[in-house]
């Protein structure tokens, strides 16, 4: 690598590492040994313990890799993996923070960043969920790249560099220089957190600040792990993006929202209020609501354009969404980079402007056509298996009868039973309908449900219409209520699609019935059964309440289907 001519500590030009992290305690061996590893190899893949993957200063490691080998390297840059597990969110992550890399090299040298990268520069990508997924993001050339991650993946070993608990005599110097702490002091703190970096630097700040004594540190400590292990919560759903209006087009937000986030008047908060006041200025933003503005410092960057797009859609007005391509184009004028974001945005605006106006002019002439309404209110999906068609028949009819009877007449037709339909022309396009329109989908789950190619297509609809509602993390709707209809054998593996919903809450907090609701039915267990179906719609017409847009006609035939990874036993 070629010597730099900058003082000892100074970072590059072009960085966007982080302070310092102090105190930072004893990782000068493994900082030593990460930089011999980049010697070796261009990728390299810093992790803690497999058995105890929790905090033990993977990142801080990183950090203060930088900051100790500033020398080598004329470009630092930091990414930011945020421990995202979602391929497709993880790659809008990349693409928002390259696209500031490429803003910060134009601006700062004069020309565009481009061609393969050289061997003096430094990218780490920092807190990634699977090591394994970061391959295509990795930039062409030399450039060299440091991975951390509390997993290994299959990462080559002699490529890798384990962050392990710190060794007691490091811990009790540590502890006596950073914290002034006296000997015996240490010695108990280092006895106690077991070499776990992160505790150990906490529990010293708070007795070097007189909050607690060691003695206290210690001894609440050892009750804490006197106490049982939590049970084990099952699986959440996949989080999804934000909210946004179900007959807006897909590509039109999400490319509208990814060109602003990495537009100039993203670059921070400052950029972004001064937006905010060019954008108040012009006579059609007068609809801006105030979230996008007041107690902005209380918002992440996306939370701020996912509210102004809200109201950008909600309002379907050409001149707002002008508008706002105006002020983009303006501020980035102003700053004299990203002209690239500038221009994405003015070609979506314009796009949505046109559709606007054309929309508008239709409804001057033409009266305004109903929203298109859903087929049914639930499906009942199921194997379709003659040996229990009547029990499954009787379980549909059950609970389309005390779903209508809890909507009160809400909607003209509640349920759909595939197996009613013959297979044949008649047949598809009724099941299509049913599925891409339906609010609920309750799967009569087998061992064999998993493999039959319409049972699996019906929940890559479900799963699909979920991801297109683009849901607030955590506010996710419930589309997919699972009935054990047989619960498969115990030696049976779920598919990794099923797992998110298998826990699916429909029974208000009260345990699940935790046997076959085939045998509920066969065996004429009337109160146990009702109690089941009661319980289990009352909770539909809950979850309803929330919008599921429609998916298209065409695209149901075209989707993936679930389940890639079933078994290939015979049913």
């Amino acid at each position: 690598m070629s010597p730099s001519r900058r003082p000892p500590r100074e970072l590059p030009q072009i960085n966007n590492l982080p302070p310092l992290p102090a105190p930072f305690v004893g990782r000068d061996e493994e900082i030593a040994d990460a930089h011999r590893l980049l010697m070796d190899h261009r990728t390299v893949l810093v992790h803690d313990p497999e058995d105890r993957p929790y905090g033990y200063g993977s990142s801080q490691l990183a950090i203060s890799y930088g900051h100790l080998y500033t020398q080598h390297y004329e470009l630092m840059w930091v990414f930011d993996c945020a421990r995202e597990p979602d391929p497709a969110r993880l790659a809008g992550r990349m693409a928002e923070q390259t696209e500031q890399l490429r803003e910060a090299f134009e601006q700062d040298l004069g020309r565009p960043l481009d061609g393969p990268t050289a061997a003096d520069w430094l990218y780490i990508f920092d807190n990634a969920a699977d090591p394994d997924t970061l391959w295509q993001h990795f930039p062409q050339g030399n450039a060299r790249v440091l991975v951390t991650s509390r997993g290994t993946g299959a990462w080559k070993p002699d490529a890798r560099l384990l962050v392990g608990p710190l060794a007691r005599p490091d811990v009790v110097r540590l502890l006596m220089e950073n914290m002034g702490l006296d000997k015996r002091q240490a010695a108990r703190l280092a006895d106690t957190f077991d070499g776990h970096p992160h505790q150990i630097v906490r529990a010293g700040e708070a007795v070097l600040s007189g909050k607690v004594t060691v003695e206290q540190v210690a001894t609440v400590t050892e009750i804490a792990r006197m106490a049982p292990p939590p049970p084990e919560q099952p699986k959440p759903s996949p989080a999804l993006p934000a909210q946004h209006r179900a007959d807006v087009p897909d590509r039109a937000r999400t490319s509208l929202r990814s060109s602003l986030l990495r537009s100039t008047v993203c670059r921070d908060t400052g950029s972004y209020r001064r937006w905010m006041e060019a954008l108040r200025l012009r006579s059609t933003a007068t609809v801006l609501p105030e979230a996008v503005s007041v107690g902005v410092d209380l918002l992440s960057m996306a939370e701020r354009v996912d509210l102004l797009l809200d109201a950008v859609f909600e309002q379907e007005d050409p001149g707002f969404v002008r508008a706002l391509a105006d002020t983009v184009a303006e501020a980035t004028e102003e700053a004299r980079t990203g002209r690239q974001m500038a221009d994405s945005v003015r070609g979506i605006a314009e796009e949505l402007a046109g559709r606007w106006s054309g929309t508008r002019e239709e409804a001057q002439t033409q009266p305004t056509a109903p929203a298109e309404a859903a087929s049914c209110f639930f499906f009942t999906s199921w194997h379709n298996r003659d040996v229990d068609f009547e029990e499954a028949l009787r379980f549909h009819n059950l609970l389309e009868k005390r779903v209508t009877a809890k909507l009160g007449g809400r909607v003209t037709k509640s349920g759909f039973f595939d197996k009613m339909m013959q297979h044949g022309a008649t047949w598809e396009p009724k099941l299509i309908e049913a599925i891409r329109t339906t609010r609920l989908m309750v799967p009569l789950i087998t061992e064999g449900y998993f493999q039959r190619d319409w049972c699996r297509r019906e929940w890559a609809v479900m799963v699909q219409r979920m991801a297109n509602l683009n849901a607030v993390p955590g506010q996710e709707p419930i589309a997919i209520l699972p009935v054990f209809w047989v619960r498969p054998l115990g030696d049976w593996e779920m598919p990794a699609d099923f797992v998110p919903y298998q826990y699916a809450v429909h029974s208000e907090g009260r345990p699940q019935y935790g046997g076959d609701v085939y045998d509920l039915v066969a065996d004429n267990k009337e109160t146990e059964l009702n109690n089941y179906v009661s319980t289990l719609a009352q909770s539909m017409v809950a979850e309803s309440r929330t919008h599921l847009p429609h998916l298209d006609r065409d695209l149901v035939k075209r989707l993936p289907l679930a389940f890639r990874d079933v078994n290939d036993r015979a049913v």
